[in-house]
């Protein structure tokens, strides 16, 4: 089967269904295609017997209005829950809540900040995550809160790891003095850390099936890219499978939402580039029904100690009481991993094993009777920010810039640590450049 359309999107997650949604409002004739089965990449609600859940904690949280409202009233027939924020970590046998309160700052936090504990980075060595939370924090809470935690999460310690995710994430000018006047002063200012919060109160993948409405018809789920072709110069032609059968799509303009790594497969030998400096961190996600006494009340819960064989766990019946039908207290545990790695490949009887039996479970959820287990991979869930991934990332944006009709896009499209919001942001910024370029309105 042969096709053409004005945009071919790579990737049906929301930076993708986003980015096809502005164009299709454009007037333009958009084909989406995504290699899983369903689209909503990471912001997908997954199915679990007669139960769903997220893929992680999913918040929907804004620092502009404008997107704000453009959100609520794409997800106008969705319930929509208004939640106050609540999480914690757990570590040392207790349990600190985070952002931190006052009284957790002034018993566990503060004694950790003394001026004592900081160090500069050494000079003369490049620039780490390791380097930039001593600097702003100190050794103490360094060694504390991120060193271990840092570690589980990624696979690499903060001293191999680049600041830019803290540059993005907590920001340049955070130090100790800015916490410590946020912490004391009740208000802490960085976007991660509002009190309240959107939730659907069916899943967060109510959000990329809204998307997937105003990007019209042309979605196809299931479809397996495998070869560009170059016209002139420029990719102009998709070859892909589905189903088993193989298929072309001709087009004018492409965006790409998938993975980096994998669009720079479609592209062998681009000059400048090595496609194995683009790393991931892979997720497993664990969804277990339990019947328990009672919830804990947070909405997720930290775990940087080595007793915990998960890095963090949602308490869905905080985020939505949909996700928690008939008695049962499911949790969702979040196992970070390398593709094809030991715990990749252990299935939900034998992740849920290994959680059930470590010290942190027993003091998560007490008693417990288990029910339905599932379990989700995400090959691709975060790109690896490593120290010296700079270099090579920006080679590959610069020659991937020498093709003007492709364009990237949101998180794993563009190989940035982004929110929701952000990767909005950055798909309409996508859409909007292929309008340019193809002199659309």
């Amino acid at each position: 089967m042969e096709r053409e359309t004005d945009v071919l999107v790579l990737g049906g997650g929301i930076s993708g269904l986003a980015a096809a949604g502005r164009l299709k409002a454009a007037g333009l004739d958009v084909v989406v295609l995504e290699k899983a089965v369903e689209t909503g990449g990471l912001s997908r609600t997954a199915r679990a017997g007669d139960f769903a859940f997220d893929l992680g904690g999913h918040r929907l949280y804004f620092s502009d209005g404008a997107v704000r409202q453009w959100t609520v009233d794409l997800l106008r027939g969705s319930r929509l829950l208004r939640p106050r924020r609540s999480s914690a970590v757990f570590t040392g046998g207790r349990m600190l809540r985070y952002p931190p309160t006052f009284l957790n700052g002034l018993l566990y936090a503060a004694p950790l900040l003394l001026p004592g504990r900081r160090r500069k980075p050494p000079a003369g060595q490049a620039a780490t995550l390791k380097d930039w939370l001593e600097k702003r924090l100190g050794a103490g809470v360094h060694d504390r809160y991120f060193r271990d935690y840092t570690r589980k999460v990624w696979g690499l310690g903060t001293d191999e790891l680049s600041p830019l995710w803290a540059e993005r994430r907590i920001g340049g000018g955070f130090s100790v003095r800015s916490l410590l006047l946020e912490l004391f002063g009740g208000r802490l200012s960085s976007k991660e850390n509002v009190n309240t919060f959107i939730y659907p109160e069916k899943g967060i993948g109510e959000l990329p099936a809204a998307l997937l409405a105003a990007a019209g018809p042309g979605v196809i789920a299931g479809a397996s890219p495998l070869e560009l072709v170059f016209r002139n110069g420029r990719p102009a032609e998709l070859l892909y499978e589905r189903a088993g059968q193989k298929e072309r799509v001709r087009f004018k303009a492409l965006v790409s939402a998938m993975p980096l790594r994998s669009l720079l497969d479609l592209l062998p030998g681009l000059p400048g580039t090595d496609p194995a400096a683009i790393r991931y961190r892979s997720l497993v996600v664990l969804f277990a029904a339990l019947r328990r006494k009672k919830s804990l009340p947070y909405h997720w819960v930290y775990f940087p100690d080595a007793d915990a064989p998960f890095s963090r766990a949602c308490e869905l019946a905080n985020w939505s009481p949909k996700l928690a039908p008939g008695g049962w207290l499911p949790l969702t545990l979040e196992f970070f991993c390398d593709e094809g790695d030991a715990v990749w490949n252990l299935d939900a009887r034998d992740l849920a094993l290994l959680a059930f039996a470590s010290p942190a479970m027993k003091a998560l959820a007490g008693a417990f009777e288990p029910g339905e287990l599932a379990v989700e991979r995400l090959p691709h869930a975060y790109p690896l920010l490593y120290a010296g991934a700079e270099a090579p990332l920006a080679a590959v944006k610069s020659a991937l810039a020498a093709f003007p009709n492709l364009f990237t896009c949101g998180r794993t499209g563009g190989h940035a640590y982004m929110d929701t919001e952000e990767c909005l942001l950055d798909s309409w910024a996508a859409a909007d450049k292929v309008k340019d370029f193809l002199g659309a309105r």
